[in-house]
């Protein structure tokens, strides 16, 4: 059967409020000859989207990164779906075989890869950063830029997968690991990353107590997995996590929303010695600052303080066969058709989602 020469995508053509985001006809993408074209059946939506609609991302580009792409642009991290077409130097793949793209397809080839911190690529491109991510219901990818996608995993599940958890999986296994034992706080616990972080610390045998700013959503979350939810707006929440250790506080804290409050609670939440790792966190306000005092928190206290940033190829193929083998499952809150990826975007503002919000780009 021969291929469309057109597609539907939604793309950006100013910053702005989801009217900005345009459903519109264009040519679907050729291929060189070490590419793959993608039929692609679902990919999900984040808080980036948001603020790269919206103009609020840093101006200048993030250390080690190329910058932002340049309107018109075409969102979207995380893609899955099916190749039907395949450049003459592909071996690996072929026609119907099921993939996602990789979140962080790093080049293998810088000093830093070749330290093998492929996480810190400076030659990095990003899927709905740099290049046109996937709103779309076709994309090109590098035959080296995607993974497979195991036969009995849905399409939306592996497009709610690689981004929210290969950042937490390397916190885990290089950074701030959760051990067996430990109590692990994680913040923002909603989610789509945070129910992420969750499983991947409950996996490793940790205790997990979640923040939430709607303590309403306790009991829904509890039965997501979490030993405990807290919280955040309660002055005495620090108090609260430290009854809930003994009397320690906790183990490591993977914040996942960011901020000098978020930040503020995390450090008094913590036992002394303890670790907090920052996984995401908001780059753009000026006014996003927490004291620090040298002497109290990383001396008397002995406390670490550190980021988390990307993840390797070896994150990404392990998630995708942790997904394979039901040992995590991505929470989806809800599914709307690619053309309604407007109101998706309103949806996810709202902050009504518990868990991963998925477009489908075949969907009519």
């Amino acid at each position: 059967m021969a291929l469309p020469t057109t597609m539907k995508a939604v793309r950006l053509f100013e910053h702005g409020g989801p009217s900005v985001l345009k459903y519109i006809d264009e040519d679907v993408p050729q291929i060189g000859v070490e590419d793959v074209l993608i039929r692609v059946h679902a990919t999900s939506i984040n808080n980036f989207d948001i603020r790269f609609r919206e103009g609020t991302l840093p101006r200048n580009p993030i250390p080690g990164r190329p910058a932002w792409g340049a309107l018109p642009f075409q969102l979207g991290r995380d893609a899955a779906g099916e190749i039907v077409a395949v450049g003459s130097n592909v071996q690996r793949w072929k026609i119907g075989d099921r993939v996602v793209q990789m979140v962080a397809p790093a080049c293998g080839k810088c000093p830093l890869c070749l330290r093998q911190r492929e996480n810190l690529c400076t030659n990095i491109a990003y899927p709905g950063h740099q290049v046109f991510g996937g709103y779309a219901q076709f994309v090109a990818r590098r035959q080296d830029a995607i993974l497979p996608i195991a036969d009995h995993v849905s399409y939306e599940l592996a497009a709610a997968t690689l981004w929210a958890y290969t950042t937490p999986f390397g916190c885990n296994q290089r950074r701030a690991p959760a051990r067996l034992g430990d109590s692990v706080m994680i913040t923002g616990a909603s989610g789509g990353l945070a129910i992420a972080a969750m499983q991947l610390a409950k996996l490793s045998g940790a205790t997990v107590i979640g923040t939430t700013t709607k303590p309403q959503r306790r009991e829904a979350l509890l039965t997501l997995g979490y030993d405990y939810i807290v919280n955040s707006t309660d002055p005495d929440m620090p108090k609260v996590v430290k009854q809930l250790t003994g009397g320690l506080g906790a183990d490591v804290v993977w914040e996942t929303i960011g901020g000098s409050q978020f930040l503020a609670l995390s450090l008094a939440s913590l036992r002394v010695g303890g670790t907090i790792a920052i996984i995401a966190a908001p780059t753009d306000h000026a006014d996003n600052k927490v004291e620090i005092i040298p002497g109290t928190i990383f001396l008397f206290l002995e406390l670490n303080l550190m980021g988390v940033r990307g993840a390797t190829r070896l994150d990404q193929e392990l998630v995708m066969k942790l997904l394979a083998q039901g040992k995590i499952k991505p929470v989806i809150d809800r599914t709307f058709p690619l053309s309604a990826a407007a109101q998706a975007h309103e949806y996810l503002q709202s902050q009504r989602a518990v868990g991963k919000i998925v477009l489908l780009p075949q969907e009519n």
